[in-house]
């Protein structure tokens, strides 16, 4: 890894212990709920290591059998990303089922308080 990449690095675990400190911060504040922020807080640790262990990324390189070391990086980064569509995409999916059951448990109160209301009006309307 050449020197300028090594600095890129480094900047990018500062700025990324500066989010986490955000992070926690919208988390004590009641903004972000912690287990979005655990989430990020430790997508921001690991990449900490990649800035302090240059080689890293060269080594894993080597392993995976990718000559061009970026792509490494680009493709944990694309994993990444599928994994947060998926979890979104489930916690959308759980959200939307519990709107529907909150929607129709209304629409059954609604009902029963018109029923009572029309109870009522009978009753007051014979006496």
């Amino acid at each position: 890894m050449t020197s300028t990449a090594h600095l890129l690095w480094v900047v990018l675990a500062v700025v990324l212990l500066i989010a986490i400190g955000l992070i926690l911060m919208l988390v004590r504040r009641r903004n972000l709920r912690s287990k979005y922020g655990l989430l990020w807080v430790a997508v921001g640790v690991a990449l900490v290591p990649l800035a302090v262990f240059p080689g890293f990324v060269d080594w894993a390189a080597r392993k995976v059998g990718v000559y061009y070391q970026p792509t490494v990086i680009m493709l944990s980064a694309i994993g990444l990303l599928i994994l947060l569509a998926m979890h979104y995409s489930w916690e959308l999916s759980r959200l939307e089922e519990r709107s529907r059951t909150l929607a129709e448990e209304v629409a059954l109160l609604r009902a029963e308080g018109d029923e009572m209301r029309s109870r009522l009006d009978a009753l007051e309307g014979e006496g």
